[in-house]
């Protein structure tokens, strides 16, 4: 082969290389309501779907993973909107191109709607349609530890007190969950292609959702939070 011609064969892979190098989506994580609620300092206050008046005097919870997963074909699209979020996960996985690893620890003395950023996914060109959450213990190494609460080890925990929605005294409460949960989040086509190599979005977690339907005298009530958390995550455009 001559010179000439293989130096632009690799003139041509380099230049390939950075294209799909130069791919990016800059992940956030952020709290909100998503009915009204009033917030006091750190602690939030709002009504259940049972109306029970809630104040969460504190609450943290571990997103361990994200991961991007691409646009199904056609004929598949159908039956894959159809699937609930998938019920068994590894709390802790590695990062790649597509999936973020990392654990992050979210608690409510940030201020609702101000975002933490978890990283950038350096997935290769093309669409994507979902991604993958999972909710798992925290480790040693998880980004936003709090201080001198003790989350290692746990997914969430939340203290605060609710009044009965037929009234009376206020009654605390404390839950916490070591399990895993999951979420499926939909990103509507999200495209990163040679023209669009990069994009943002924003995952919310509802915190207002998070008691709805919940027994909080019933032993399953730190497992039934931990799915209302993962089921309140919202993934969106960032502004």
């Amino acid at each position: 082969m001559k010179p000439r011609l293989v130096s632009l064969l690799l003139l041509a892979l380099c230049a390939c290389g950075a294209r799909e190098e130069g791919t990016r989506l800059h992940l956030q994580l952020e709290l909100r309501p998503a009915r009204d609620g009033r917030t006091e300092g750190s602690a939030r206050q709002f009504t259940t779907d049972r109306g029970e008046r809630v104040t969460l005097t504190r609450a943290h919870v571990t997103l361990s993973s994200v991961e991007l997963f691409p646009c199904p074909t056609r004929g598949a699209w159908r039956w894959l909107r159809q699937l609930s979020p998938i019920g068994t996960a590894e709390a802790h996985s590695t990062t790649s191109p597509r999936r973020l690893g990392t654990p992050h620890v979210l608690g409510l003395e940030r201020p609702d709607g101000e975002a933490l950023v978890l990283g950038t996914l350096q997935p290769p060109p093309g669409s994507y349609c979902r991604a993958h959450l999972v909710f798992g213990p925290a480790d040693a190494d998880a980004e936003g530890l709090p201080a001198g609460v003790g989350m290692e080890g746990k997914t969430l925990l939340l203290e605060g007190e609710r009044v009965p929605a037929e009234g009376g005294a206020a009654r605390p409460f404390r839950l916490e969950s070591a399990s895993v949960g999951n979420a499926e989040v939909w990103l509507e086509g999200l495209s990163l292609t040679a023209d669009a190599l990069e994009a943002s979005r924003t995952l919310h977690l509802a915190y207002d959702r998070w008691l709805d339907g919940v027994d909080l005298a019933s032993a399953e009530a730190s497992e039934q939070v931990l799915r209302n958390v993962a089921s309140s995550a919202e993934l969106e455009p960032s502004p």
